[in-house]
């Protein structure tokens, strides 16, 4: 059987544990609406969820330890998406979908807003915490990046691109990454220093494909690129293109809007995807080669149940969180390891 995460937190990153992945716990808390972010918080423990259909407009909380329910929270005034916590696992901050455009900064053990942070004037559709500090960084239709601080209600930095933009922050909160689907550039920032880019990339995708997620890999190596089409890999220091991800069936209709179905495991070794034809594709980082146009699957697992449009990995146990219309955590099977070897 599927281990738990504390125990399976002491398994090593290798591919035989990779193989091992099962389904552990299926939860539907969102009432059969789409889910649209999943995020897990510092210590691995906990776990949120959004969903922005009329008939749910709530975040819902999970506790990864015992795999239960935790809390729900509506915001059927605001709407909610994109929420993520802060480094106080209580906290989150989240992006409203209606009333205004403001991101919201709510206390999960007693349900109230600690602070309101205005200034975008269209929908915001890329928000990510710093890894290292209370920063956090914003992008928006109305085609401007802000970075934030937790403790003031006040812009810090503002920067105006085209949009629509995608935002990210590397393991070590000094770099913050924009990519801008229609200038056709991923671009890389010091924190301290916003006035330009550092480097920037084309990543040249095909045309007519729309950019969902930019995520650096945890060992600095790596930036990888989300389409509605294809995945594709680049060099962190210099933006060479190292592949692209094969085996993926590309989501349709609104998972694929809202897809973010690719994540670095912690060590950044391993990208695992969710594809259209219920399979949770593992590719390994060390076969990537610049001859090669693309990178293969190195372990495919069969879900069962649902399309994994969404894919997140806990920062601290071997737990895995998958979701579409209900949120699934997987877990290594112990059964299936030889743990004498």
């Amino acid at each position: 059987m599927a281990s738990s995460p504390s125990v399976s937190s002491a398994l090593p990153f290798n591919l035989e544990v990779m193989a091992s992945f099962r389904p552990s716990k299926t939860l539907r808390n969102h009432k059969e609406a789409q889910i649209t972010s999943l995020d897990f918080d510092d210590s691995g423990l906990y776990c949120i969820t959004t969903a922005n259909e009329t008939q749910d407009e709530s975040i819902q909380l999970y506790d990864c330890k015992t795999g239960k329910h935790s809390k729900t929270i509506f915001s059927k005034k605001y709407g909610a998406n994109l929420a993520r916590f802060t480094h106080n696992s209580m906290n989150c901050v989240y992006a409203s979908t209606k009333e205004d455009d403001t991101i919201r900064y709510l206390s999960l053990h007693d349900n109230h807003f600690i602070r309101y942070f205005k200034g975008h004037k269209d929908r915001v559709t890329s928000l990510e915490v710093s890894p290292m500090s209370d920063t956090f960084i914003s992008a928006s239709l109305d085609h401007s990046v802000r970075l934030w601080d937790l403790r003031s209600p006040s812009c810090q930095s503002l920067l105006n691109v085209p949009g629509p933009i995608l935002v990210t922050f590397d393991a070590t909160g000094v770099v913050f990454i924009v990519g801008c689907e229609q200038l056709n550039s991923i671009a890389l920032y010091d924190v301290k220093n916003q006035e330009r880019p550092f480097m920037s990339f084309e990543p040249n995708t095909p045309a007519g494909v729309r950019w969902c997620k930019i995520e650096v890999s945890n060992n600095g190596n790596y930036i990888m690129l989300v389409t509605d089409a294809s995945t594709y890999i680049y060099d962190a220091y210099n933006g060479t293109p190292q592949g692209r991800l094969a085996g993926l069936v590309p989501l349709n209709g609104r998972q694929a809007s809202l897809s973010s179905q690719c994540a670095f495991s912690v060590n950044g070794k391993y990208i695992f995807g969710g594809s259209n034809d219920k399979k949770i594709h593992i590719w390994d980082t060390s076969q990537l080669s610049k001859s090669a146009p693309t990178l293969s699957p190195v372990i495919s697992l069969d879900s069962n149940q649902e399309v994994a449009a969404l894919l997140a990995f806990s920062p601290k146990t071997m737990l895995m969180a998958t979701a579409d219309k209900a949120l699934t955590f997987w877990l290594p099977d112990r059964d299936l390891i030889n743990l004498n070897k």
